[in-house]
């Protein structure tokens, strides 16, 4: 018997603690396949514990918005992609390994990495230093209230989050196939 208020519950909390109980894991499972998804295993930064997210199944592809909905569909900011791209690089240093969970990478790191592309993407007349920044630190609080990054621990510390563990291996191979173009830590 499956249980659709577990299943709403992991949906609700995003990622939920592997049940101890083996019956309730049995039916959060049935819950899940009842509708066509997954559970994906990933490790909650920083203290490494095990969790479980509701993810698509592999041989379904989520709706992206091609066919013109717009409720479906919204399209990112430059800045926010851009913010994302360089997490991904600054925690993700070779790419021969997997992308999640990559390593943490300081915060210092990615917004001095973001910083000499301020004018291309959010150009401004006489921005102080706070000001040519504080568009990327609005893209971090950004992508970690939708899980790409994990949560801010106060630590200084960027970590992918669980949402990047739902990506495809189709979507990591093109991040692999671009890997170079994405915002490189700064060298010095």
């Amino acid at each position: 018997m499956s249980d659709p208020y577990l299943l709403a519950r992991a949906r609700a909390l995003r990622t939920v603690a592997v049940p101890a109980d083996r019956t309730e894991l049995t039916r959060l499972r049935r819950a899940v396949d009842d509708v066509e998804r997954r559970l994906v295993d990933i490790v909650a930064a920083p203290d490494g514990i095990q969790e479980l997210m509701v993810g698509w199944a592999a041989d379904v592809e989520p709706a992206s918005g091609a066919l013109g909905d717009s409720d479906v569909h919204r399209t990112a900011s430059a800045v926010r992609l851009v913010t994302l791209a360089c997490c991904i690089r600054h925690c993700w240093p070779d790419p021969s390994q997997p992308l999640y969970p990559g390593q943490p990478a300081p915060q210092e790191d990615v917004i001095a990495a973001l910083t000499p592309l301020q004018d291309t993407l959010a150009p401004r007349d006489s921005a102080a230093v706070l000001g040519q920044t504080g568009h990327f630190l609005t893209a971090l609080r950004f992508l970690r209230a939708c899980g790409h990054l994990a949560t801010d621990v106060g630590d200084g510390m960027i970590r992918l989050g669980p949402m990047v563990a739902l990506w495809s291996e189709r979507d990591v191979a093109e991040l692999r196939s671009g890997y170079n173009v994405l915002p490189a830590p700064r060298k010095g």
